[in-house]
């Protein structure tokens, strides 16, 4: 599940089309890493700060697919679904991606594809899975898991031992006690302190959180 962290000397931001695209920009401006090409996947506008380095589908060659990509979208469904198409393009994903402001436990694993955002702590023996976004100034405590394509906003609290289940999407300042679980393909609402175990497939918000709807699809049915 888990990568040793290393930094690229160039990467490939594979779909294009989320402001998110911005923030990792600077990441990689940090970082000294070169954006070797920006791929527009699907029609529509660009959100890239540099506009030298994109590059559209008909334009990706071989050269280019030797550079290790990573994707820039922060709904857990539409980064797997580009992840999955990346691959069948001949593109590999990149080891995690870490902003040089972050502080990360040297005993926490982080998953190839994974992106961490400024100012992001990880605490010590936290897991993180593959294709992971924390983004600005979150908190991921000691002993957490993180599993696959899981998404947390700005300014998220995970505090220790706390399980976050595949694809599951965390708003902004949410607060996640500690050991509490939450399922695969849950939204947490924005501010949402969760203080209960979530099920897979809810939406829940408010403080203390409560659940709204029990209904959504299935992360892994697609």
């Amino acid at each position: 599940m888990t990568e040793t962290i290393t930094k690229p000397a160039s990467i490939v931001l594979y779909a294009v089309g989320s402001p998110l695209v911005a923030d990792v920009e600077e990441t990689c401006r940090r970082l000294g890493v070169t954006v070797a090409g920006a791929v527009r996947n699907v029609e529509g506008a660009h959100c890239l700060i540099d506009a030298s380095a994109l590059r559209e589908l008909a334009d990706v060659d071989d050269a280019l697919r030797r550079v290790p990509c990573i994707i820039p979208l922060f709904t857990p469904a539409n980064r797997r679904r580009a992840a999955d198409e990346a691959i069948g393009r001949g593109f590999s994903i990149a080891p995690a991606l870490v902003d040089p402001t972050a502080i990360v436990a040297a005993s926490a694993e982080l998953g190839a594809g994974s992106w961490l955002n400024a100012g992001v702590v990880i605490g010590a023996v936290a897991r993180l899975g593959r294709h992971v976004i924390v983004n600005r100034a979150s908190s991921i405590g000691h002993h957490a898991t993180i599993g696959d394509f899981v998404s947390i906003g700005p300014g998220v609290t995970v505090a220790g031992l706390a399980v976050i289940e595949r694809g599951a999407m965390i708003g902004a300042g949410a607060v996640i006690l500690p050991r509490i679980a939450i399922g695969a393909g849950c939204v947490i609402g924005a501010g949402t302190v969760v203080t209960r175990n979530i099920p897979a497939g809810s939406m829940a918000v408010g403080n203390p959180a409560r659940i709204i709807r029990d209904d959504l699809p299935s992360f892994d049915a697609g």
